[in-house]
């Protein structure tokens, strides 16, 4: 019989592998191109790594107390806002009031969301 992960194992496993990834990339950045660019995909993987820390939170705090379908979904979209509105926050941040190489910080960002849809896909086989 096959041992499914519950939700809040599956989002740690996720977080933890994208921050390991994160890390990872922002230590080949700087070994190939220096201190700026290795600050640049950090930054870049923690506009990824943050909201979706705050959306695992949001979510999966209040996944206890679900008495409706209708709560599931509430609690799902407040989750997602919440998501959406600090990544706009923090790349308008990045991008405006700091010096950050832009590839680093895309490639950082896309590897991380990139490494989201993998393991959501796979995990459990649940998606």
């Amino acid at each position: 019989m096959k041992r499914h992960l519950s939700d809040k194992q599956m989002a740690l496993v996720i977080l933890s592998c994208q921050l390991l990834l994160v890390v990872a990339v922002g230590t080949l950045f700087f070994y190939q191109q220096g201190e700026a660019a290795a600050r640049s995909a950090l930054i870049g993987g923690g506009i990824y790594w943050v909201p979706q820390c705050l959306f695992s939170v949001r979510v999966l705090a209040f996944s206890a107390r679900h008495d409706t379908p209708r709560s599931v979904v509430a609690d799902f979209y407040s989750g997602a806002g919440i998501k959406f509105g600090s990544t706009i926050l923090l790349f308008v941040i990045a991008l405006k009031y700091m010096e950050v190489l832009h590839a680093p910080l895309y490639t950082a960002y896309a590897l991380a969301l990139l490494m989201q849809w993998i393991l959501s896909f796979t995990l459990n086989n649940r998606y």
